[in-house]
């Protein structure tokens, strides 16, 4: 099989097929999470329920003792196990759709500058939505961090490998479409809460 940049040429096929459509106005999005809520996120362990599955969100700080500390979180899920005494935890990666895009994410950010976020994450979900969300915004970077710059927002959807697909984890968070916030922002997190009502 054909592979480019670590990704299938069949699926790359696939995904060239879609991207006209990928891209949309944020106006788009409303009533895009049903009656999902952003999940509250600490420093720390977090243990919350995604799509029915017992989960552990993991967020911890990067000191730069400067203005450009950022923050990580990890994503893991109880999962198959050879031992019912020993539960196994599984890595709940981000898969994108753009090949020139970092393919499979294993973690999410938090950081940017001290007058701006750059990059920022929300995850959707409650008991009676049909779909965990994840929102990854991100600011272009040009001349400063203090300046307002295009925002993006990547949405994906959770899902499950029932079927046992070769290279793709139990648990996981698929590329679902692009949503370009109307006017340049500074702050990711004032755009999100401008541009889509999420803070």
């Amino acid at each position: 099989m054909l592979v480019l940049a670590g990704v299938p040429m069949r699926r790359i096929f696939y995904i060239c097929a879609l991207l006209p459509g990928l891209v949309m106005t944020s106006a788009a999005l409303a009533g895009q999470f049903d009656n999902a809520h952003p999940v509250a996120l600490n420093n720390g362990f977090n243990h919350v329920v995604l799509g029915g599955h017992k989960t552990t969100i993991v967020v911890a700080k990067r000191e730069n003792y400067n203005a450009h500390s950022f923050s990580m979180a990890t994503i893991y899920t109880q999962g198959p196990s050879d031992s019912p005494d020993e539960p196994a935890w599984n890595v709940v990666p981000v898969f994108n759709v753009d090949p020139k895009d970092q393919y499979e994410r294993l973690y999410l950010l938090k950081g940017g500058g001290a007058d701006c976020l750059l990059h920022d994450f929300r995850i959707f979900t409650s008991a009676h939505a049909a779909t965990t969300w994840l929102i990854r915004a991100e600011r272009d970077m040009k001349l400063s961090y203090a300046d307002a710059e295009p925002v993006h927002f990547y949405v994906y959807r959770l899902k499950e490998n029932k079927d046992g697909e070769i290279g793709r984890p139990p648990v996981y968070f698929e590329f679902d479409h692009r949503v370009d916030a109307s006017k340049p922002y500074c702050d990711v997190d004032e755009a999100m809460a401008s541009e889509l009502g999420v803070r």
